[in-house]
């Protein structure tokens, strides 16, 4: 493979380099327990279908961010024949979710390596910012990022160009032609490197079939090496 001289990298936060698919178990199942509701792992897997589909909406932009947050669990409790407060609900599940930042294997290594290389590498999730920075920050990978957007702060989210406007704007290099998103989101990550005109790199650990085609397709982030 010919390398292209690339010197900025986007990196997509959640399932990417976060493990966010076991914090969102983990908390779920935590959030419910302590509000008495059912919380096996039966409602958890419902509940993350729901959830996935209410930010493709937000990403599509048919919804509001706000609405997210309290519609997830009002859907997912009319689903179970429950009914729950889903103010309080919501703000448990945020203090719950924000105390998960399991890594994905390989995370630090690649990030550590390619910062090593002197990359400049920037944060890029469409997650909340409280959240998020704790996440970054309690995981230990702060120090790898030159520059952190969370879609919150930047008032406009993946896959929208104006969103990697924003993010090219805090970064020193600004051709499009050197920099690389690094993501495992088809409808936010792939599609918005092609609505942003940016090289992309979907990391699709499961063999997934792709809507959006990337520029470059991996299993492991180790297999970041042989692009970068």
């Amino acid at each position: 493979m010919i390398k292209k001289c690339y010197t900025t990298l986007f990196f997509d936060l959640d399932n990417t380099l976060f493990d966010f698919s076991l914090a969102e178990n983990r908390a779920i199942k935590r959030t419910l327990l302590i509000n008495g509701l059912p919380n096996d792992e039966e409602t958890a897997r419902l509940y993350s279908e729901i959830n996935r589909s209410y930010w493709e909406k937000y990403e599509r932009n048919e919804i509001k961010k706000q609405e997210i947050f309290e519609g997830r669990f009002r859907t997912l409790f009319e689903k179970i024949g429950v009914t729950a407060d889903t103010e309080k609900i919501s703000k448990d599940y945020f203090v719950e979710l924000s105390a998960g930042h399991d890594l994905i294997e390989g995370a630090n290594e690649i990030l550590k390596s390619l910062k090593d290389k002197n990359y400049f590498i920037c944060a890029t999730t469409n997650g909340v910012s409280m959240t998020q920075h704790r996440r970054i920050k309690d995981s230990g990978i702060k120090e790898f990022f030159d520059v952190i957007c969370v879609s919150e702060d930047a008032g406009c989210q993946k896959p929208d160009k104006e969103y990697f406007d924003f993010v090219i704007s805090k970064c020193p290099q600004k051709d499009k032609g050197k920099m690389l998103i690094i993501g495992d989101s088809q409808s936010s990550d792939i599609l918005g490197g092609i609505n942003a005109g940016i090289d992309t790199c979907w990391f699709n650990p499961s063999g997934n079939k792709a809507k959006y085609k990337p520029t470059y397709e991996i299993k492991t982030l180790s297999e970041l090496h042989n692009i970068l």
